[in-house]
């Protein structure tokens, strides 16, 4: 599978995570205009990093494009539900919608150039106030690559409101972008609209969901 980067994403390897902490430790200080010295920025890398690590991430990606605050950029690999079509896309998007709690607030079913993918818009609503909880913003995406049986999950998450729109909106095109591995033909994108939550798969299980970091 191929998806185009936005420009404004800062890729972070996580081969080897000492060097990783650190190349995050610079981005960190770039996005936020060097108002911090590596040093303070030191424990919110390692946290971001092991995290990654932890969740079995293979991408992670600062995103700071003008006019928004930064945003964090991960993905998972998983495995393709087996029979994995436009009917199981529906389902898992009606599965969000059930049992993926309050901070669901669309989901979307559509078929790519690659097969089914589900976009699930999470935006934190007055009971992670109440429980003091991090408010995350965050959108996720099921991208499926059948014919290899792999699935992508990308998250991208904010504590920030500020630009959210712009990041849904470069997610959007990061994700109309998805191409097969291989050249083949592939069918033309169509998109419809909708409510829904996840639960019932091990994806559902991958979320970010709880790992928001003040960038």
């Amino acid at each position: 599978m191929r998806i185009a980067f936005p420009s404004a994403a800062r890729r972070v390897s996580l081969d080897n995570p000492q060097r990783a902490i650190n190349e995050l430790v610079g981005i960190l200080s770039e996005v936020r205009g060097g108002g911090r010295v590596a040093a303070d920025l030191e424990p919110l890398a390692c946290e971001v990093i092991e995290t990654a690590i932890g969740e079995g991430a293979f991408l992670l990606a600062m995103v700071a494009p003008d006019g928004a605050d930064p945003a964090l950029l991960t993905g998972v690999v998983l495995e393709v539900p087996r029979g994995w079509d436009l009917d199981s896309a529906e389902a898992l998007r009606d599965s969000m919608e059930d049992l993926g709690g309050p901070d669901v607030r669309e989901t979307l079913a559509l078929e790519t150039p690659i097969g089914p993918a589900v976009l699930v818009q999470r935006i934190p609503g007055v009971e992670r106030a109440r429980t003091g909880e991090t408010r995350t913003l965050q959108v996720q995406a099921f991208v499926a690559e059948p014919e290899i049986n792999r699935m992508l999950l990308l998250t991208l998450a904010s504590p920030s409101q500020r630009g959210w729109d712009v990041h849904q909106r470069l997610f959007a095109e990061m994700i109309a972008s998805a191409s097969p591995s291989a050249a083949r033909s592939a069918p033309a994108a169509s998109g419809r609209g909708a409510r829904r939550h996840d639960a019932g798969t091990a994806a559902a299980e991958e979320s970010f969901d709880q790992h928001t970091y003040r960038l």
